[in-house]
Parts: structure tokens; sequence; C-alpha cells
């Protein structure tokens, strides 16, 4: 991944130094089990395990890193360079023990587990870090009203705070699915060749995922399944979706001709280079991109799990580039997320004028369920409120007044009858309606609308009835 995209700690854990010390860990995990079950004395262990402790592969330009990987340039095996080198650490008595009885995936496979099990930390710690910012300022605006859309249209008024539980909810769902296929990933081999224990024994694979505070796969080849690295990437990509979808609402309410929201912005930011008045929302809108590189990390992840029988190497090469970059974007999406969230600004006065500006329309289905319920031809009914609302969007009336018109011209003057004042008022009052059926919904996802601000509609419902439905009477 490019630096520019490379949290910092996250890019530590794919580095070729942390890579290296999961390899020396897992090998030294394996002296161990042996001298744990009496394979190999303690004295050989402790030995081997002294003649190592002075490895080192952390810092730029590190020697050991650079030897390892001008090995690998001539034997085009990774693994082997960094065997032959952790050897020259040892005398010629102890060198056969290093890696005996071991195929290079019973190495591997263990190792990339411990980095996994530190990326999938990292990953958890920060998405646990946007969950709590949307559950702030959810908290912080359960009761500020706003128009809800669907089909990007005026639907009904509901809260941000509510609109933002919506997002809470599905990044919990995929706080756990991702926590679901790390603990799989945690599932690992130590098997020999092909997977049958010929040359290591059950008892020793166990002890060694035991030290490394592993699990052991029921069944492996050379290799473990590739499937969970599938789901893993398939899950980076359906957090990815969700972070988009948030992303993606944000910006179409920041649109210009909405105004609801505005992405913060740093004090000495710039927008565009040609017109000084623009503040547009880059950040959303890099993360809508960066969803679309993990869709692809995604599709790649589907053709990791053919694999030619006992295994061969083909998934090599995708691996080392989808896990580091996989993990590296969706981490750097979900801080850049947490960012915005934390100081999105929010209109409320905006949102209001929104509101206001439906002029009613959206009652259309409460007023006709009051309709229908006292006897009139659902049918009819549909038809006037229909031809009503479109006349108030159409032409910028009220919905009251609109409707009022096609009442008359319709003949059906009986409506204002059956329609009391009484009805409008509960029509219309969606303060009072809401506040009664969110509490519910919010302690459920642990909002707390005690630190929630005022209405911000105390002013507007006051005359609202009378704005939308004076017409009638």
């Amino acid at each position: 991944m490019i630096k520019r995209y490379t949290p910092k700690k996250m890019g530590k854990v794919w580095s070729l130094g942390t890579k290296y010390r999961s390899w020396l860990d897992t090998e030294l995990a394996v002296i161990e089990a042996k001298s744990n079950l009496n394979l190999i004395s303690k004295e050989i262990k402790n030995q081997i395990f002294f003649a190592l402790s002075c490895v080192d592969f952390g810092g730029d330009n590190n020697p050991v890193v650079k030897a390892i990987e001008d090995l690998d340039k001539i034997l085009e095996h990774d693994l082997l360079a960094f065997i032959e080198k952790m050897r020259l650490y040892l005398p010629n008595m102890l060198k056969k023990y290093f890696h005996e009885n071991m195929t290079s995936y019973d190495t591997e496979v263990p190792a990339l587990a411990l980095q996994f099990r530190k990326a999938g930390e990292i990953l958890i710690e920060d998405l646990d870090k946007l969950i709590i910012a949307i559950r702030a300022k959810a908290s912080e605006h359960a009761w500020t009203f706003c128009m809800g859309m669907t089909h990007c249209k005026d639907a009904k008024p509901t809260t941000f705070g509510y609109r933002l539980c919506g997002y809470l909810e599905m990044l919990e769902n995929a706080k756990q699915n991702l926590q679901n296929v790390l603990d799989q990933i945690m599932l690992v081999k130590c098997s020999g060749a092909v997977g049958n224990y010929m040359t290591i024994s059950p008892e020793l694979e166990a002890e060694v995922c035991k030290i490394l505070g592993l699990g052991v796969r029921k069944v492996s080849t050379q290799i473990v399944g590739r499937d969970v690295f599938s789901r893993f990437l398939s899950e980076c990509a359906t957090l990815g979706g969700v972070i988009e979808k948030i992303a993606t609402d944000l910006r179409l309410l920041a649109h210009s001709r909405v105004g609801e929201v505005m992405e913060s912005r740093k004090p000495k930011q710039k927008g565009s280079s040609a017109m000084p008045h623009k503040r547009n929302p880059v950040i959303l809108e890099r993360m809508c991109g960066m969803a679309i590189i993990l869709r692809g990390y995604a599709t790649m992840g589907q053709e990791l799990i053919r694999t030619w029988l006992e295994r061969d190497i083909a998934h090599s090469s995708v691996e080392r580039v989808a896990f580091p970059d996989a993990t590296c974007i969706l981490d750097y999406m979900l801080q850049k997320t947490e960012w915005v969230i934390n100081g999105l600004v929010v209109n409320r006065e905006q949102m209001v004028k929104n509101i206001n500006a439906s002029g009613g329309v959206w009652a259309s289905e409460e007023i006709k369920t009051v309709l229908c319920n006292k006897g009139i031809d659902p049918d009819e009914v549909y038809e006037i409120l229909q031809k009503a609302s479109f006349e108030a969007m159409d032409r910028g009336k009220s919905f009251g007044s609109a409707l009022d018109y096609e009442v008359i011209s319709s003949k059906k003057c009986f409506i204002k009858d059956v329609l009391i004042e009484e009805d409008l008022i509960k029509i219309f009052d969606f303060k009072r309606k809401l506040m009664s059926v969110l509490p519910e919904v919010y302690e459920r996802m642990g909002i707390q609308i005690d630190k929630a601000m005022n209405s911000n509609v105390e002013e507007i419902l006051g005359n609202g009835v009378a704005i939308y439905s004076d017409k009638l009477h």
C-alpha cells in the first residue's frame, strides 16, 4: 500500500521485520514444544533460544532483513533464505534442530495468524472508536428532527440521531462478522508437507499452537484452506461498504441544495484549486473510492480458494498484496470516518427549513389512513391525495391549500367535515409521535437521550397545523 494511505501501526504489522519476527517466534515455539514433549533436551532448547535472542528485525534498513532479502533474490524462496540466515547464529551442532521435519507453511501458517491477530486487534480497536463516535453523535442529535428521504425524495420526518442508529447497527454487525472470521484464522496447522502428520505428530502441533496462543485446524493439507481468508477479505469489503454507505449519505446531505451537514476541515485546508469558495467533502469522497478497492480484494479472495490438490503457489502472490493492502485501507477508512463523525457540522436550522419546505406533503399517508378509517373509499382517497401532493410540490404550495383545492374541484367537500381539527393536530405533530416511540429504539442501541440537545422544531410545531392544514377549515 502506498504510504499516503498506510496507518503507522497497521503498516508495521505487515513489514518484513514483523513477518520475519513472526517466523522466528513460530520456529522457536516448535523448539519449545519439542522440549516440552521430551523430543529434545531442555539444554538444546535453551542454547538455541540464547543464540537467537540477539536477532533483531526492527528499524529502517535493518541489516538482518536486508541479508534475508538479498539471499531470497538468489534462492527465489524467502522462507529458505530466512532459515539459512537464522542458522548462521547457531553452532553447527544445533543447526539441524532449526526447522527440522517442517515444511515452509508449518512456519508460515502460524506466523501469518500471528500477524492477523495484531492486524485484527487494530481493526477492532479502531472500529470500536468509530462506533463510540457515532453513538455519541446519535445521542447528541436524538431530537434533531430532519426530513427522512426515500429515493432521494421527501418521505417523512425522522431524527438525525435515528438515522445514525442505522449506521450503528450495521457497524456492530460488521464487527461481529469480522471478529468471527478472525477467530477462524487463528486455527492453524503445523502438520507436515501434506498435512497428514508423517513427520510431525498431532501432539507436537497442538503444543506449538498452545505456546503461540492459537488453535488447531481440524484438517489441513500443506496449507490451511483459503476459504477463511476469502471470507476475511469479503468482510473487509462489507465493512468498507458500510463506511461507503455512511459517506454517501453524508455527501448527499452536504449537497448545496440540501445543506444539512458539512465535513469538518483543517484550518489551512484548501478546496478547489480554481474556486476559493469550495468546501468539498473530500474525505467522504475518498472513503467511497476506497470501498471500491476493497471490493476488488474481495473478488481476489474468491480466487484464493481454488488451490491444486494439496497445494500450489498461485495464492501466495495475491495474498502478499491483498492482505496488507486490504487491512491498511480498511484501517485508514475507520480512522478517517471517525474523524469526520467527531467533527461533523450539523446544520439543525437547515434541517428544520427542509422539513418546512415539503409543505406538509409527508402527511399524505396519515391523512389517507384517517379518511379510510372513516369509511371513505381507499382508491378515491389515494387519487385525491396524490393529486394534491403533486400540486403542492410542483407549484410550491402548502399541502393544506393544495388539498383544499383538490377537494373542492373533485366535489368531495364532505372530506372537510370528516377530517376534524383533532385529527389534523395528531397527524402533523410528528415531534410528539417520534418522541413517544423512538426512546425504545434508542435504548436498544445504547443511545443516551439525556445527553441530547433540545429539539430543533419547537418554533415550528406552534403553527405547524396552521401552515399545513389551515385551508381545510
